[in-house]
This record gives C-alpha cells, structure tokens and sequence, in this order.
C-alpha cells in the first residue's frame, strides 16, 4: 500500500476541486500551461522517496515551472511516463533532464518510435519564436525503458498498470491506472467537451480507446486526461457522441450533389459550409486556441481520408 504525503488541490476549478475532496489528503498534484500550448497537462506524485512524472510538457518555460514545483517537494525525479507520441507531452524532456539529471522515461515502442518524426515536424511546421511566444526545444531525449500492455511498472513506491490501446489521437496511446487513487491517467485518449484530434485519421481506434475506458472502469471513475479538466468515464460518452457526429456530418456533406472535386473529395465549398454548421453545434466546445474552424477543418480531413479507406 502507497503511503502518500501532503495534499495539493489540482486546480481551482470544480471538477479538480471536487476530484481532489472525492480522492482526500495525497500528494497527486497537476501543472497545466496555458491556452496557447494548448492547456497540457502533467501530473506528478509524491511517493515516500521519489516523484512520478505523467508527461512532460512542450514549451521549456513551463518544463522549467514543472521543475521548480517538483524540486519544491524536496523529493527527486523518480521516472517519467510519457502517453504518446506528441511533442506536447514530451517536449520539455530536455528540461527536465538539466534540472535532475538521469531519471528513467518510460513509453511504449510505438511511442518511442514516433518521437524523432514528431519532434522534426513540430520545428518545421511552427517557426519559432512566433508561434508560441518561445522556441520550441531542439533536442531529442528519448524514452530510456519500453513498456508493453498490461505491464505494472513502479516508480518511486508507486504502481502503474500500463494499458497499451495503438493508434486512436496519436499514432499510438496509453492509459496508465493507479489502483491506490482509482484515477486513470488517460493521455490524449480522452479530453471531452473539447473539440477532440482525428486529424491523423485513426477513427476506429479513437472509439475503441474510448469504450476501453467504458468497459475497464467504473462510470464514477475519475479520468485526468492530458488536456483542461479532469472528468469522470461516463463522459466517454460526450467524446463518442462527438466523433460519431462528426462521422454523420462529413458523410452527409459527400452525399450532397456537386460536394465532390476531381479527386473524390470534399471541395473548398461543401467543406466550409458542413465546418460552420459544426461550429455551431459545437460552439462552447474548447479550441485549443486555433480556433474551431481550423481544428475542425483538420478534423475533417482526418474522418473523410478514414470512410475514404473504408471503401478501399
């Protein structure tokens, strides 16, 4: 059994407020950057002798924020869990590496795979320092230990039974239980009331990522997911409803005469028109700070190349 030190509210919001009465005195804490690095999310627990880390960050301003906080407990770094493959999650790694020296990082193969490619993407699609107020970290740090699905890892005291679920947000994604807490660290498999990522088109694995949840926990369970608040299982099925309209509507928007270009896909026109109706659907609906018509739009993309491959 963990014994578990000081209390420290998650965030003075009321689902984090109430998840940290719900779950009493323990040392799980949460660092979120703000709404240009798109609100993510790491958690940290303070065992006896250690801390552990659930993802890392992007911007270096706030791995170093992360850091001053972690150092604050007086405990060192015990490990890092990172979630899946998007430098947002493990872009402060450097970071960390200069404020506590070697610590274990773990991920999954398939997210260690998609760290290099990610990285190169995120600095040529993001010139710096416009972008973010900042430049984005250049250097590489990658996961030191792999982990596979249904592994218990321990860092600092603390288990961790790993859930490898593949490709769904991400190219590939975890969820990481800790028993002692009944919390799932879920990553990016699950932010609802947010508009939720398809770009990469991995639709079938999103919603089964998702009813994995459903089918794993308890309803009441609470869900830290690696963007804005904590929530609780049964708002899987808020997220469901979500991508399965998106489903109805691109479907929709193909059927429409004249929607189609030369190509077999959406024109220019029919795609505008069918993102400002689900902008108005979902307009209370967090963005990301791109704004709903450019995550939308990407998302767009990602559910009509998926029906697209369908047919295939």
């Amino acid at each position: 059994m963990i014994r578990l030190a000081i209390a420290a509210l998650l965030a003075a919001t009321t689902n984090m407020a109430a998840m940290a009465a719900d779950l009493g005195p323990t040392a799980l804490h949460r660092y979120v950057s703000n709404h240009i690095s798109w609100n993510t999310n790491s958690y940290w627990i303070e065992g006896d002798d250690g801390v552990a880390l659930i993802d890392a960050q992007l911007l270096p301003s706030d791995a170093r924020r992360l850091a001053d906080q972690i150092k604050a407990s007086g405990k060192p770094l015990a490990g890092v869990i990172i979630t899946h493959p998007h430098s947002d999650h493990f872009g402060g790694l450097p970071v960390l590496k200069d404020a506590f020296g070697d610590f274990p990082i773990y991920a999954t193969q398939g997210t260690a795979d998609g760290f290099a490619p990610t990285l190169q993407q995120m600095l040529a699609s993001y010139k710096m320092p416009n972008a973010f107020g900042e430049a984005l970290d250049e250097r590489l740090v990658m996961p030191t230990d792999i982990i596979k699905d249904g592994e218990t890892i321990t860092i600092a005291g603390i288990d961790f039974q790993i859930h490898d679920l593949g490709a769904g947000e991400a190219a590939n994604n975890i969820i990481a239980y800790q028993k002692d807490l009944n919390v799932v660290f879920a990553g990016d498999t699950f932010y609802p009331f947010t508009h939720y990522y398809v770009g990469e088109g991995h639709i079938d694995g999103a919603l089964k990522h998702l009813e994995f949840l459903k089918a794993s926990f308890d309803a009441d369970t609470y869900v830290l997911p690696g963007h804005n608040d904590a929530s609780r299982v049964r708002s899987a099925d808020k997220q469901i409803a979500y991508i399965n309209g998106f489903i109805d509507a691109v479907k929709a928007a193909r059927a429409a005469k004249g929607a189609l270009d030369a190509n077999g896909r959406l024109t220019r026109e029919a795609r505008g028109t069918m993102v400002s109706e689900l902008m108005q659907d979902y307009a209370a609906y967090d963005d990301f700070s791109f704004g709903s018509r450019t995550i939308l739009t990407w998302n767009s993309f990602g559910v009509e190349a998926w029906l697209l491959a369908q047919k295939d």
